[in-house]
C-alpha cells in the first residue's frame, strides 16, 4: 500500500466504530430488558395463579383475588438494599415514602390502567344458567357437588350438558378463569425511550397517504390503548397479560 492510499484510509476504523456502536450498544440493552421482561412475565404469572387459588378457596370472592395478587406483585417493589426481610416486603407492599413506588401506591394507585383484574368464570351467564338461590346467606351460587350427576341448567333445557346461555357445562361452571394486566415498567435506560417514540410518537412513521400517525396505529385501529401505558410525562410501562384456571375448592357465590 502506497503512502497516498494510506492517507485516504486514515479514520476509516472511527468512523466504523461511530456508526456500528449505538445499534451494537441499543441491542445489547434491548437484550437485557428482554431477559427482564420474561423475569417479570414468570412473576407475574405465579401472582396471578396464587390470587386465583385464593378466589377458588374463598367463593370467587373479587376481594380476595385482588388482595392475593396484591401481596404476589411485592417482588416488583422490593429494595434489595435493605436487608430486613420483613420490613423489604412491608415496604413493597406499602411505601410511605411517595418518592418510592409500592403495590399499593403504583399498581393499585392513581392509574387504574397499571393493573387490571378481570374474572372471566364464573361469568353472569354462568349464574343465570347454573345460579341456585341461598335465602339463608342471600346470595346465589353455582353447585359444585356431585357433578356428575348434575346435568341440566337452570331453566332445565331437556338434558343439555351445556347451559343455554353460558355453552359451558357444570364442570366448567366450577372453573375459575383469572385474567391479569400488569403495566411493567422498563428497567434499562434508552429501550423504553427508543420503545416510546418508534410505537407510540407522532411525527412520521405513518405514511402521507394515511396521515401523521404513529405504528400501532397503523397496525390495528383503536390499539392506542396502548400507548397510555407510555406517556410522554412518565417512565415507559409495557402491558403483560397473564391467565390462570383453577378448579373451584368452594361454590362460587354473588349477591
Amino acid at each position: 500500500m502506497n503512502r497516498k492510499n494510506f492517507r485516504r484510509q486514515r479514520g476509516v476504523s472511527m468512523v466504523e466504530f461511530v456508526i456500528v456502536f449505538p445499534v451494537a450498544a441499543l441491542f445489547v440493552l434491548t437484550l437485557i430488558q428482554v431477559g427482564f421482561i420474561y423475569m417479570a412475565k414468570s412473576t407475574l404469572n405465579n401472582a396471578t395463579f396464587m390470587a386465583a387459588r385464593a378466589g377458588a378457596l374463598n367463593n370467587a370472592n373479587m376481594t380476595v383475588i385482588t388482595d392475593a395478587l396484591k401481596r404476589g406483585l411485592i417482588p416488583f417493589y422490593q429494595d434489595s438494599s435493605i436487608t430486613n426481610d420483613v420490613q423489604r416486603m412491608t415496604l413493597a407492599y406499602m411505601n410511605p415514602n411517595p418518592l418510592r413506588n409500592s403495590v399499593l401506591t403504583d399498581a393499585f394507585g392513581p392509574k387504574p390502567w397499571r393493573t387490571q383484574v378481570t374474572l372471566l368464570s364464573p361469568s353472569s351467564d354462568t349464574f343465570a344458567d347454573y345460579g341456585v338461590r341461598d335465602n339463608v346467606k342471600r346470595v346465589t351460587y353455582i353447585p359444585n357437588d356431585n357433578l356428575q350427576y348434575r346435568r341440566q341448567d337452570i331453566t332445565g333445557a331437556g338434558t343439555s350438558i351445556a347451559g343455554s346461555r353460558s355453552k359451558v357445562n357444570i364442570r366448567d361452571a366450577n372453573l375459575l378463569k383469572l385474567k391479569v394486566v400488569y403495566g411493567y415498567e422498563l428497567k434499562v435506560p434508552l429501550v423504553g425511550y427508543v420503545l416510546r417514540s418508534v410505537m407510540c410518537g407522532s411525527g412520521g412513521t405513518g405514511a402521507a397517504a394515511w396521515g401523521d400517525t404513529n405504528i400501532i396505529e397503523s397496525i390495528e385501529h383503536g390499539s392506542i390503548s396502548y400507548c397510555k401505558y407510555m406517556p410522554t410525562n412518565d417512565s415507559v410501562h409495557i402491558p403483560i397479560e397473564s391467565y390462570a384456571i383453577v378448579e373451584m375448592q368452594s361454590r362460587a357465590e354473588r349477591p
